[in-house]
C-alpha cells in the first residue's frame, strides 16, 4: 500500500499534477495544523481533516455531495454550448476530482441542483426505477383551469414520446402559480406538459428532489455540502 504523502494528497484533491503540487508545497503555500509543510514527500500517518492551501482552509474529503441553488442562464455541462457552465460557479479543483451534475436543469430553469463525484449516488438519484419525485414551482402565463389540472394528472402525450407523462402531484398555489411533481425528468418536461394543455411556463424553479428540499438560505449561484443525513436520504 502506497504511503500517503502531502504531494499525493494534494493531487487527489484536485490541485493539479504532482509537479504542480510539489511546487505549491515548496512555495510555502501548504500548512497542516498551523505548520507550514516544506517537503512535498512528507508522509502522513493519517489524513488530516483540513489543509491550509494559499491561506484558505480546504477539506480533505474526497467524496463530494453538493447542493446548488442554480441560477438561470447556466448549463449543466462541462462543455456548454450557449451559456456559462454551472461548474464556473465552483472551485476548479473539484472538476479535477470528477464532479458531475446529478441530472440536469435547463438553462432557463433555476433551483435545486445536486452535484457529486460518486457514481453510485448519481445513479440512485437519476434512476427511473427509483421513482424519485422532482418537485417544481411553475409560474404560468395564464390562470390554470380545473380541466388543465385534470388532464395533467391523467397524463399527457408529448411529441416524440411513446408514453404519457403524469403530474404525480399538482397543487394550485394561486391562479398562475402551481407546484408540480414529476418522476422522469426528460428534456423540458414540465414546460412541454403545460404547453400540451394550452398554457405556458414563464418561470420554473425546482424546489425538491425526493425528500430533499432546496436550502432557502442559499442565494442563486451559491452552494453547500450536503450533510450526512441528507446524503442518506438517497441511500
Amino acid at each position: 500500500m502506497q504511503k500517503l504523502t502531502v504531494e499525493r494528497l494534494l493531487s487527489r484533491l484536485g490541485f493539479g499534477t504532482r509537479k504542480n503540487c510539489r511546487a505549491l508545497v515548496r512555495s510555502g503555500l501548504v500548512a497542516i495544523a498551523g505548520r507550514t509543510i516544506e517537503d512535498p514527500f512528507e508522509e502522513l500517518e493519517k489524513k488530516p481533516e483540513i489543509l491550509e492551501v494559499n491561506g484558505e482552509e480546504v477539506s480533505t474529503a474526497e467524496e463530494l455531495y453538493l447542493m446548488m441553488n442554480k441560477p438561470c442562464g447556466y448549463e449543466c455541462s462541462h462543455q456548454p454550448r450557449d451559456h456559462e457552465s454551472v461548474f464556473d460557479l465552483l472551485p476548479p479543483r473539484w472538476i479535477e476530482m470528477g464532479l458531475n451534475c446529478v441530472g440536469r436543469l435547463d438553462a432557463d430553469t433555476h433551483g435545486l441542483l445536486l452535484l457529486s463525484n460518486q457514481g453510485q449516488f448519481i445513479h440512485r438519484v437519476e434512476s427511473p426505477k427509483k421513482g424519485m419525485l422532482k418537485t417544481y414551482e411553475a409560474r404560468l402565463a395564464r390562470p390554470i383551469t380545473e380541466a388543465q389540472v385534470r388532464i395533467l394528472k391523467e397524463g399527457v402525450l408529448l411529441k416524440g414520446e411513446k408514453k404519457p407523462f403524469i403530474a404525480r402531484k399538482l397543487e394550485k398555489i394561486s391562479d398562475t402559480l402551481v407546484r408540480i411533481s414529476i418522476a422522469e425528468g426528460v428534456y423540458h418536461e414540465v414546460r412541454r406538459m403545460f404547453a400540451a394543455v394550452s398554457n405556458h411556463v414563464e418561470e420554473l424553479q425546482r424546489i425538491s428532489i425526493g425528500a430533499l428540499l432546496l436550502d432557502s438560505s442559499l442565494e442563486k449561484g451559491a452552494w453547500r455540502n450536503l450533510t450526512p443525513e441528507e446524503v442518506a436520504l438517497f441511500i
